[in-house]
């Protein structure tokens, strides 16, 4: 689901989204949401925030580089690249996304700088043996 994500953003259509979403997913960014550092409610809403990131740019893309599971959670380790409007050199961004599933559907997707606070944050334990940290 997550490299199904990725290649609709990467297509820069994520209408998909609709269908990978519970209606009431809960999605967080702290720092780099564009919002705020609040969670927003619904797959409505949260789908408009990310529409509103990708129209600032050019083109952008999600490249999942290591994804690790751990039950109905997930954190995957990205590379975010994107383009602004009228400039050929590419913005580069290493970010973690982390996911809680309900019934096979996001139900809760939140986006940090930090593998750790990723995982702590959907109880992902990683590979290294580690409890996630809170």
């Amino acid at each position: 689901m997550v490299r199904r994500a990725c290649r609709a953003w990467c297509e820069g259509d994520i209408s998909v989204y609709r269908e990978m979403y519970v209606p009431d997913v809960i999605a967080e960014g702290g720092g780099l949401w564009p919002e705020g550092d609040g969670p927003e409610q619904g797959a409505d809403v949260v789908i408009a925030t990310l529409e509103s990131i990708m129209a600032a740019f050019e083109r952008s893309e999600l490249i999942p580089e290591a994804i690790h599971e751990d039950g109905e959670a997930l954190v995957t380790e990205m590379l975010w690249r994107g383009v602004l409007p009228g400039v050929d050199t590419p913005i580069e961004q290493r970010l973690v996304s982390a996911y809680r599933f309900r019934d096979g559907l996001i139900a809760y997707q939140g986006w940090f700088t930090d593998l750790a606070q990723a995982a702590a944050a959907v109880g992902v334990e990683l590979a290294d043996g580690a409890p996630p940290q809170s």
